[in-house]
């Protein structure tokens, strides 16, 4: 007879005979679901090494049969000992180890007990404090209101340092150069990676006050726990300086720098920019904008290389990141800055294509970092500076998070950041009116982007990222208008457009064609199905002339989607005697969805003019009357004159239309020389009157070529 029993503290079976059996009662299916997922993690036994269980003394079992009755099971635990924390939990002890697990198995198998797991000693260790002297001065990694700030306002980066610390990431610093020989810098450097584009020579030292690279330096990849002045975010990265914005470059410079051994280049950190004037429209040029291409689609072993970008520090001069074509592109990360108390900085600009903020200076309070040795930098003396600042400073706090998460995931793509930036970003100064809901259900602000970058929720996400899916991309336009803004007036002229296709978005391009002759006069705003808006330009004090084709971009949208109606909105609200003309616009889509790719090269079938890459475009296919989503499937074209025989009234190119060569003449429509005597059918027809199917004619043994 088989008898169940019923776990300890409830009722119990009768007395056992030594001849019958034991049989746990369920107990597992009682315990919380945290408890009940720990324990299938830590009974996977082929999760342990052999030798290791082979080693284990004690086990945890899981068990409804009672105390007493644990040495009858066919395990024979030697020594039986309640958990104090877990009902039902006991800790088994062996003497011989290797002959615990076959036996265990065997307890199991026979319903004796319900789990075993070995208690393995773990090894642990304490949490790294950084030894850095000026650690405690650098508040934006662990603000502890030292700096009269509020508590928690900062990266939330100090738990990360226990697992990662940037190994194996290396970071582009491109700047006016850095003190590479910097003692709380050098052994992170990497000279080989590294060049001077204004001496062209391979030493990227800066010249004499030019200090700014040298703390952006810091902020990212200051070595750290060596007793020397400051710790990076990333104090265990590499970095590679450039020297680039103390002279003036072209876009050809420009473009080589920002690609400069995208192979071996993860992050390029970039605390540059146009005049943060408020009138400056300063746009990318195409080299610059390829080299970003390559970038993303080719750098990293087609991973993509990350690109940070500082947001812009021209808020006093109603400046917006959105006026500026680096930051404003889609493929770099838009970074704006906080202060110690969570809020706006006084300069940090705003802009619907900033993505995320980053704690920087502002409030009466800098960043401390290095500065470049003796008198040549912020400080007159000394190797830091706790006078740093700017977006200057948020950007590379931001390219070092990156490359913490980097080391976390080795496989993280540059659309894959974006999206854990978007998804583990905190929001900051909750009850300011900049936050919004989207048709996502994402907070997003045109002050902060989707909020502070937060390193220990970012790591954790990119730790078991797996995908962002297959990136797809969607254009419509231009679109031409030519219609005239009301000058004055709380009116908005609008644009509409119907979306055909379903894309969960990433980000936007608007590209806007307007003449007029103070462009600070303009508002313009996109708006989503969802009603949600993204403020593209606002109204400001720049009377220079027009956004000719001026290409604006937003990740306000981010997770939306994107069929249904979209508005593109504008208006001149300055009564003034400035005029201007809405001249035409297009809209580009980006993100992942339900569209046909068929050649993937990123671009909906229908908007790709060539769907199945073949070279032929799909308007000539078909009319040709082949397959435009078949790359196997191309029209013929014998005489090779770029139309297809299927519209080609003459295939063989010889000069006569193939109804003559079929009809009245019955050579081979297909063969420019039918009879293969080297006069080509028109020749012998039309120059000699020979007989186009006969090689001779008249038969005197001479081919009519001869």
């Amino acid at each position: 007879m088989m008898l169940i029993f019923s776990p300890i503290g409830h009722s119990t079976a009768e007395e056992l005979q030594d001849s019958e059996p034991l049989v746990s009662s369920k107990i597992i299916h009682t315990y919380s679901r945290a408890v009940q997922n720990a324990l299938d993690r830590v009974s996977n036994i082929d999760s342990y090494d052999e030798s290791q269980l082979l080693r284990t003394e004690s086990w945890l079992v899981i068990t409804g049969v009672p105390i007493e009755y644990h040495q009858r099971t066919i395990a024979s635990p030697d020594s039986s000992k309640p958990s104090s924390s877990l009902w039902g939990a006991f800790i088994w002890s062996f003497n011989n180890p290797k002959l615990a697990l076959p036996r265990l198995i065997e307890s199991l198998e026979f319903g004796q007990i319900e789990s075993f797991s070995p208690l393995v000693k773990q090894k642990f260790s304490p949490r790294l404090i950084p030894n850095d002297p000026y650690f405690w001065d650098q508040w934006h990694l662990q603000n502890l209101g030292q700096s009269s700030g509020t508590i928690g306002e900062d990266a939330n980066i100090t738990d990360v340092w226990d697992n990662y610390n940037g190994s194996g990431v290396t970071i582009s610093i491109i700047d006016d150069g850095v003190d590479h020989a910097h003692s709380d810098l050098a052994s992170n450097y990497v000279s080989s990676l590294s060049y001077d584009w204004c001496g062209s020579d391979t030493d990227p030292s800066p010249s004499v006050n030019d200090e700014h690279g040298t703390a952006v330096a810091g902020v990212a990849a200051a070595v750290g726990q060596n007793n020397i002045d400051v710790i990076g975010a990333a104090f265990g990265a590499s970095f590679a300086a450039h020297r680039l914005i103390s002279c003036g470059f072209s876009d050809s410079t420009g473009a080589s720098t920002l690609s400069f051994q995208n192979s071996q280049i993860d992050i390029y950190s970039n605390s540059w920019g146009p005049d943060d004037d408020g009138v400056s429209l300063d746009p990318i040029g195409p080299l610059t904008i390829a080299a970003f291409e390559n970038d993303v689609y080719n750098g990293r072993d087609g991973l993509g290389n990350i690109i940070t970008w500082a947001a812009g520090n021209g808020l006093g001069s109603d400046d917006n990141s959105n006026y500026d074509g680096y930051a404003n592109s889609r493929f770099t990360i838009a970074v704006t800055a906080v202060s110690h108390t969570g809020i706006q900085s006084p300069y940090a600009e705003p802009g619907a294509n900033i993505l995320v903020a980053a704690h920087s200076s502002g409030s009466g309070e800098g960043i401390t970092t290095t500065d470049n040795t003796g008198s040549s930098g912020y400080n007159n003396s000394g190797n830091i500076t706790h006078n740093f600042g700017g977006t200057s400073s948020a950007t590379p706090l931001a390219s070092g998070v990156i490359a913490l998460m980097i080391e976390a995931n080795r496989n993280l793509t540059w659309r894959d950041v974006q999206n854990i930036l978007v998804l583990s970003s905190k929001k900051n100064d909750g009850n300011d009116s900049s936050w919004s809901e989207n048709g996502a259900g994402h907070l997003v602000s045109h002050k902060y982007g989707f909020g502070t970058v937060d390193a220990g929720a970012a790591v954790s996400l990119a730790e078991n990222w797996t995908s962002s899916g297959q990136e797809a991309n969607a254009s419509f336009g231009p679109f031409s208008s030519s219609t005239s803004i009301p000058n004055g007036g709380s009116g908005w002229t609008e644009f509409e457009i119907t979306v055909p296709v379903d894309l969960q978005l990433e980000s936007i391009d608007v590209t806007v064609d307007i003449s007029h002759t103070a462009r600070g006069d303009l508002d313009i705003v996109l708006e989503s199905p969802s009603g949600h808006q993204s403020w593209l330009a606002e109204e400001r004090n720049d009377n220079n002339n027009d956004y000719s084709n001026w290409t604006f971009g937003t990740v306000q949208h981010w997770g939306e989607a994107s069929s249904g109606n979209w508005t593109l909105m504008v208006r001149d609200s300055v009564s003034d005697s400035n005029s201007g003309t809405f001249n035409s616009w297009e809209i580009s889509f980006h993100g992942v969805g339900n569209v046909s790719d068929s050649d993937g090269d990123g671009w909906a079938d229908y908007n790709d003019y060539d769907d199945d890459n073949d070279g032929w475009s799909d308007e000539v296919e078909e009319s040709c009357d082949s397959d435009p989503l078949d790359n196997n499937s191309t029209p013929s074209d014998h005489d090779s004159d770029g139309v297809c025989d299927y519209v080609d009234d003459d295939d063989d190119g010889d000069g006569l239309t193939d109804i003559n060569e079929t009809v009245m003449h019955k050579t081979d429509p297909l063969d420019n020389d039918t009879d293969d005597d080297g006069l080509s059918d028109f020749q012998e027809v039309v120059t000699y009157s020979t007989n186009p199917l006969i090689p001779d004619s008249d038969g005197d043994g001479l081919g009519d070529y001869n």
